[in-house]
């Protein structure tokens, strides 16, 4: 079950993302959510790389699909909210991912270790029952907003999928190993932007898979006997259509970034030409 109409698809995400200057706006509004919600998470959990992987990825990406849904079903400007309501959502929908996956923390352990963040940025001062009565409000207000659907579906737990296939076909384990690896790059590297509330997790593997498949050239990968086998029930027209915004996603992704680094090279320049100035100047000033 897709989550907007594709009508509704079409015109708040895909637009954005096939149009140069919407799409710059569109990624540093979704970077900086992700950093947002990988800091949190980084604090909660100490660091990520003391922690497993699979988990905080899951965490990560479950927060992002609730976070996404309760901002579109309410048509919210989320960077025009308030400091406070901003980071009472992101624990929010924090606090619901640890629930979906069955891993349990207590309310008060987010309210205690963000409590400076509340009062850093507030006149008045939090007390923890206080900051605890606003995320468990929060989170009933998410579920509410979304009608209760936190049944996620994770492309990662369908990677089974391929790996059996290509084992079937005679593929080595090295090469599998690589392909999966691949598919996960991808998706990876999506996970910020919302096409898990228009796709299903299937779509979004085949798509993935199809791309490699093209980039690499790998022949002997039949995609339409894999979701035969698999007796997957796909819209061929969206595997086409999410294949090519991944890819755009991807490539504009990488040439945000390109431009990034050359606008930092560039300023980093600056800052030493006027360094430079600025000290020939003040050795004419003190030689006169």
């Amino acid at each position: 079950m897709t989550y907007l109409t594709k009508e509704d698809w079409e015109t708040l995400f895909v637009q954005k993302l096939c149009d140069d200057k919407s799409f710059s706006e569109y990624i540093q509004e979704k970077n900086k959510i992700q950093s947002d919600f990988i800091f949190l998470l980084q604090k909660i959990l100490k660091t990520k790389n003391n922690y497993p992987k699979k988990i905080f990825r899951r965490i990560l990406f479950s927060s992002l699909i609730i976070f996404h849904k309760f901002i579109l079903a309410n048509n919210i400007t989320f960077f025009n909210l308030s400091f406070t309501e901003k980071l009472t959502i992101y624990l929010a929908c924090i606090f619901l991912s640890f629930k979906i996956i069955n891993k349990l923390i207590p309310v008060q352990k987010l309210s205690s270790e963000f409590q400076y963040l509340f009062n850093d940025k507030n006149k008045m001062k939090y007390k923890i029952e206080d900051i605890n009565k606003l995320i468990t409000n929060k989170e009933f207000e998410i579920l509410f907003s979304i009608q209760f659907q936190i049944n996620l579906d994770w492309p990662y737990d369908y990677l089974n999928l391929i790996e059996n296939y290509l084992g079937q076909i005679g593929i080595g384990k090295e090469i599998i190993k690589a392909i999966i690896n691949f598919v996960i790059i991808k998706i990876n590297e999506i996970i910020l932007f919302p096409l898990y509330l228009y796709y299903t997790p299937f779509e979004l593997i085949i798509s993935s898979l199809t791309i490699i498949k093209e980039e690499f050239k790998l022949n002997y990968i039949d995609i339409n006997e894999f979701i035969k086998i698999n007796k997957l029930e796909i819209v061929k027209e969206n595997i086409s259509k999410c294949s090519f915004l991944i890819n755009k996603i991807i490539k504009f992704k990488k040439k945000f970034h390109e431009n990034e680094v050359n606008e930092n090279e560039i300023a980093n320049k600056n800052k030493e030409k006027e360094k430079i100035d600025f000290n020939t100047l003040s050795s004419i000033q003190t030689n006169n």
